[in-house]
């Protein structure tokens, strides 16, 4: 039986943005739907979760509009 996890709510609405994180050592990647579940994927150190390294960059998710990496090379 699957289990559904039900995500907190920011009343903070900068809270609510959504967010995308990649490490730019592993290129391990995440999509954030806020920044609560930002917290409980990295907790309180911030470092990737697969190299441990503090290499992450983060991009906000916006409707329409794209971006580029600009760490990449």
């Amino acid at each position: 039986m699957a289990t559904k996890t039900v995500m907190g709510y920011a009343k903070n609405l900068k809270d609510n943005e959504k967010i995308f994180l990649i490490c730019n050592q592993c290129l391990w990647n995440v999509t954030c739907v806020n920044k609560l579940y930002l917290h409980e994927i990295l907790g309180t150190n911030y470092l990737c979760p697969v190299c441990n390294q503090d290499k992450l960059s983060s991009f906000p998710v916006k409707p329409d509009h794209s971006f580029t990496n600009p760490n990449k090379g």
